[in-house]
């Protein structure tokens, strides 16, 4: 055995004095300090580790962004096809395989939690729209008539805005021939 081996082994074969009990283990000031440093510490840890694991995800969001967003005008393209197969002559299994391919993407941004804004019907919402045009129609003021392009939100954030036509009110052509006849 080696020197520091023997002390150890004399340590241990001595025999222990008689400690008093109040003085046996009285924590000291610099152990209630160096306790709480250390609970600190592992509550800074454990937030520093939700924090990270939150901006991986965030940044996992964005880059599916960005794709998604690609991806929103094959959407259209596969609405502008859809809308025009009906103008000609297209065979019948030709217009199901488009239909069939357009409804497998819906569901797979379905499945992403990416959804259509509502819109046509619907009231003018700055938020979720964009109005492309304003014109006078036999409807209430900002709602909207014509959806030019759908938006989309993931996760209930915004994609892209709906781009659509509104309404500026009924046209009140009986109010300005009264106005005119009074002036004259």
């Amino acid at each position: 055995m080696d020197e520091k081996n023997k002390k150890i082994v004399e340590k241990k074969e001595q025999p222990q004095k008689n400690v008093p009990p109040s003085e046996e283990k009285v924590p000291k000031p610099e152990d209630n300090e160096m306790k709480e440093l250390l609970q600190r510490t592992q509550a800074n840890f454990e937030n520093y580790r939700k924090q990270t694991e939150k901006r991986i995800e965030e940044i996992k969001q964005i880059a599916a962004k960005e794709i998604i967003v690609e991806l929103l005008s094959i959407v259209d393209n596969f609405e502008l096809a859809l809308k025009n197969i009906g103008c000609n002559e297209v065979p019948k299994e030709f217009k199901e395989g488009i239909e069939l391919i357009y409804s497998q993407l819906m569901n797979i941004l379905k499945d992403r939690n990416i959804k259509k804004i509502p819109a046509e019907g619907e009231n003018f919402n700055p938020h979720f729209h964009e109005a492309l045009m304003k014109v006078e129609a036999n409807l209430p003021e900002n709602k909207i008539l014509e959806v030019f392009q759908d938006g989309f939100t993931l996760n209930g954030k915004v994609l892209r805005h709906a781009k659509v036509k509104i309404s500026s009110g009924k046209k009140n052509t009986e109010n300005k021939n009264e106005k005119i006849m009074e002036e004259k």
